[in-house]
């Protein structure tokens, strides 16, 4: 006993030791930055100035001056701006400005400079102006604004590195250093960026074969799930095979529920909340002190849910069940069977695996999940688009299709019923096998819950497995379906238990339903079109008299589309993307464009016919006049092809 203790505590102290040692990241980008409090009752622009070049042959490499705001707690999102849009590679120094502005909302303005891929990257002379009371720019001190006090042991005085304050920041792939190429002062600093590919910084990179690792997990998985069927659950004597997968299934399942519910159960993020926090800490900590990984974890929600946090939940929770697995084994090895325990533990995994498909079924539907194409969509060149892309635009073509796609999900709801449970669990189980195929094959990352979907249908069914393939494939006779047999309960919980069962069923399909209505109104197919609906092709663009032809032209707009109210997207020649906020005047024909990055708003003065829109504006002193050709979606083959019975030709365009 006393070696084992000897032993954890060394354990214990190598842990620690390891968790207090500062390791590099590796990612294709870096940056430093000052931060400083700001308050303001009203607008008030301000102005970070900076000088910059890039000495490079990496076609991809780039710097820029970026600025953000960060607002008081539950205050949305501030300004942000890291010239990503109008990026610098020029090898001459030159001042390039950020502008943005602050509110009563803000509380911290962030800046500094930031590069990206291979290349030397000089910086110097940075200035920052807010405006005052009255309208006038007033310079604010900074420190160490010209680099003057040379950078020690790869940090620049007065900067931090990384995007915030506090972040332990060091990219193995960057070196920072001072230089005399400079424009003020005796120094510049010069951040060198080498071996950096398109991979770097990516897991899959460091671990070429990781996802032969996440095959066997999944795979390691279902092997010792389907261990709870090596003897019937009906039987009252279970074989030690099906004890040690009852009692992995449970652990693992359950952490699953819990850690990766995504809005399965209505509420459950208020009782996961506590959790979930303490895991986002433990998690990344996990993957970087025991694992190794080379970058920053995150943690917070971003759309993917394949995500280094997310393999990481998934591979602790496997841990944890398989030590979970030995000390219950050892604990209860004398306990015959766990059929009270089975029957709770498919309730959570059918009303999991119903509720979560019923919420996807009902945005299907409605076609919210797979919108009809935007313009973007229509514009944009088939070899340009990702394969989820690709994906997404042909399920978002044909509302049919999507609604044929929601009623198969819906049907999950079978799963809610313990008599329709292997009927539900067949058609749940072709249903979530498509949607995992296009989720690998498409490379869309829902990958982790697609397959735990599965999973978790083919752990509800395999109990019944064998009498469903006697039925299929062959002539003999079947018995009955297993039925879970509901534990003995009191009265007044049964009638609880059923109350509470139609409650959710009630609110899964009619809150659901009515939630995804809204939706569809507030971001979907009914969102209120604009007065200017359409792509706008220009035709003519001429800037203070000269017409502008040069087809890679980074100021002659290609076109522009109004799609959503309140918004406008200006392509231009040079295919850059410039992104407005617009107030329309229709009487007076003037729309206010301010532009999303906080540069100059200018007034864009307008007259249309069906087929055109002419338009005349100021911008910097430059006066632009320009011609339309309006085109709408009825334009376009893909949206007005529409259905036909009978074709002499394919139409395979």
């Amino acid at each position: 006993m006393k070696r084992h203790i000897i032993l954890l505590f060394t354990l214990l102290i190598g842990v620690s030791l390891k968790s207090q040692e500062v390791k590099e990241i590796s990612r294709n980008w870096t940056s430093f930055a000052q931060s400083l409090e700001v308050t303001a009752d009203s607008l008030k622009k301000f102005r970070v100035v900076a000088h910059a070049k890039v000495e490079t042959s990496d076609e991809e490499a780039w710097a820029g001056v970026w600025a953000r705001v960060d607002n008081k707690p539950e205050q949305g999102r501030g300004f942000f701006d890291n010239m990503g849009n109008r990026p610098i590679k020029s090898d001459t120094w030159n001042s390039y400005t950020v502008e943005g502005f602050i509110d009563s909302k803000s509380e911290k303005l962030v800046f500094g400079g930031i590069c990206s891929n291979n290349g030397k990257f000089f910086f110097d002379n940075f200035e920052l102006y807010i405006q005052d009371d009255t309208g006038e720019y007033q310079p604010v001190t900074i420190e160490n604004p010209s680099f003057e006090t040379k950078v020690a042991n790869a940090v620049i005085p007065g900067w931090n590195p990384g995007i915030s304050r506090g972040e332990i920041i060091s990219i193995k792939e960057f070196t920072t250093t001072s230089n005399e190429d400079r424009v003020d002062g005796d120094f510049s600093v010069l951040i060198e960026g080498k071996g950096i590919s398109k991979n770097t910084g990516d897991l899959e990179a460091i671990l070429p074969h990781i996802g032969i690792g996440i095959s066997l997990l999944f795979i390691l998985i279902v092997i010792f799930s389907f261990m709870t069927y090596a003897s019937s659950p009906e039987d009252d004597k279970w074989s030690g095979f099906s004890r040690i997968g009852f009692r992995f299934s449970s652990i693992y399942f359950l952490l699953i529920i819990f850690f990766q519910n995504n809005g399965a159960y209505p509420f459950f993020e208020y009782i996961a909340r506590k959790p979930t926090e303490l895991m986002q800490k433990f998690a990344p900590w996990f993957g970087k002190q025991i694992i190794g990984i080379p970058y920053n974890i995150r943690t917070g929600p971003n759309g993917s849910g394949d995500t280094t946090y997310d393999y990481l939940v998934i591979c602790i929770i496997f841990i944890v069940a398989i030590v979970g697995t030995l000390i219950w084994s050892i604990l209860d090895r004398n306990r015959p069977n766990y059929k009270k325990l089975y029957y709770w533990l498919t309730m959570g995994i059918r009303y999991y695996v119903g509720l979560m498909l019923i919420s996807y079924g009902m945005v299907k539907v409605i076609q919210l999940q797979f919108p009809a194409p935007y313009f973007d969509r229509l514009l944009q060149p088939y070899g340009e688009s990702s394969p989820m892309g690709l994906a997404w635009t042909f399920l978002g073509f044909s509302e049919g299709y999507n609604m044929f796609m929601g009623i198969a999900e819906v049907l999950a709801g079978l799963l809610l019923f313990r008599r329709t449970l292997t009927f539900g669990a067949i058609i749940t189980l072709m249903t979530a096998m498509n949607v995992m195929a296009v989720n690998y094959f498409y490379d869309v990352p829902v990958k982790i819950l697609s397959t735990h979907l599965v999973i978790m249908t083919l752990f509800l069914l395999s109990r019944d497995i064998k009498k469903v393939l006697l039925f299929l494939v062959t002539n003999k006779p079947v018995e009955r379906l297993t039925t879970i047999q509901r534990p003995q309960l009191k009265k007044g919980i049964h009638i609880g238990m059923n109350v509470v069962k139609g409650l959710v069923i009630a609110y899964a399909l009619g809150y659901g339903f009515y939630s995804a209505l809204e939706a569809r109104k507030l971001y979907g197919t009914d969102v209120p079109k604009p007065v200017l609906y359409g792509v706008y092709e220009v035709t003519n663009y001429v800037v203070n008299g000269d017409t502008l032809t040069h087809y890679m032209s980074d100021k002659r707009w290609k076109n522009i589309r109004f799609e959503r109210e309140g918004r406008a997207q200006v392509r231009k020649m040079n295919e850059q993307d410039v992104y407005f906020n617009i107030v329309v005047d229709s009487t007076a024909q003037v729309i206010k464009f301010s532009p999303t990055d906080g540069s100059g708003q200018f007034d864009f003065k307008y007259t249309k016919t069906e087929h055109t829109l002419d338009f005349n504006y100021i911008y910097e002193n430059d006066t632009i006049i320009g011609q339309t050709k309006r085109f709408g979606k009825e334009d376009f083959l893909l949206t007005n092809r529409g259905f036909h019975w009978i074709n002499e030709f394919p139409n395979n365009r």
